[in-house]
């Protein structure tokens, strides 16, 4: 058993189903899924993160960061003046915005795009039987995320097959440009936001949201602002915005107005939204 002392709040719960991501599952007390692309258990106990990999070992420090541990949110949402997002965060406090594979998330979020957390996760989980090594830990079994270069070698009907319908054309052509360039979706973690954000919007598929949600949720840029039909519906209905104003100001002005932090507190919004202010 492996143990990381807690001094930020964690609520796995929260943090794992929150959608950000889409291939975690719940045993008993238990979370089981895959950081740095390697199958493990979590679950918090005692005020310890408590976890047990399958034979490969996953770093502390890659887990410490996947949970984004060295940032203090009571900080920012104590400096915010902001009434909504001070009840938001004590609805939800401990949960986290993680720190996923850029690669995984980019894909995860391109098949996201009018789809249900449900279908995204039998997807995902098809296109990893199908294609990533398998792990089994206690009677659970995870297959890894396949690389660029695997699923560039698979047909559209194969893509087709696991649900993507329209979106297999986009997966497959992000995964041949990544194999044909050679590009390291990591370098981004040292970019700055635009850079970032118009790199990724040159992949099929990707539009404003989808490029802000892999921004937030995997490449550390805690400005991003993603615009979904809840964060929408927040923006007019409890900020007071133009329901005309377009997605891209409305993104534009969440940021300038929640700041460095922008993405995180938007994930709580989105997630007080959905849950009890529809």
């Amino acid at each position: 058993m492996n143990k990381i002392i807690l001094k930020e709040k964690l609520d796995l719960e929260l943090s794992l189903f929150s959608g950000q991501a889409f291939r975690w599952e719940k045993k008993l007390d238990w979370y089981y899924g895959f950081i740095d692309n390697k199958f493990l258990k979590l679950r918090v106990k005692n005020n310890f993160l408590e976890y047990v990999c399958s034979e490969d070992l996953v770093a502390q420090n890659k887990i410490y960061d996947y949970f984004g541990l060295s940032i203090k949110y009571d900080v920012i949402f104590e400096n915010f003046d902001d009434e909504l997002s001070s009840i938001a965060y004590q609805k939800f406090k401990g949960m986290r915005v993680l720190n996923q594979d850029p690669w995984e998330c980019l894909i995860s979020f391109i098949i996201s795009a009018w789809s249900n957390v449900p279908k995204i996760s039998n997807t995902l989980h098809l296109l990893c039987k199908k294609l990533g090594r398998k792990y089994t830990l206690d009677e659970m079994i995870g297959y890894s995320f396949p690389s660029p270069v695997q699923i560039a070698d698979l047909t559209e009907f194969e893509m087709k097959s696991f649900g993507l319908g329209y979106r297999a054309k986009y997966i497959l052509k992000t995964s041949k440009i990544i194999k044909d360039n050679k590009t390291l979706l990591s370098d981004f973690y040292d970019k700055d936001y635009i850079d970032s954000l118009e790199f990724l919007l040159t992949f099929p598929g990707v539009g404003d949201k989808v490029a802000n949600c892999v921004l937030i949720y995997s490449l550390k840029k805690y400005n991003a602002f993603p615009v979904d039909l809840w964060v929408e519906r927040l923006l007019i209905e409890d900020y007071g915005l133009n329901k005309k104003m377009s997605l891209i100001n409305k993104r534009k002005w969440g940021q300038n107005y929640f700041g460095r932090y922008s993405g995180i507190i938007q994930h709580y919004l989105f997630h007080y939204k959905r849950k009890y202010n529809h």
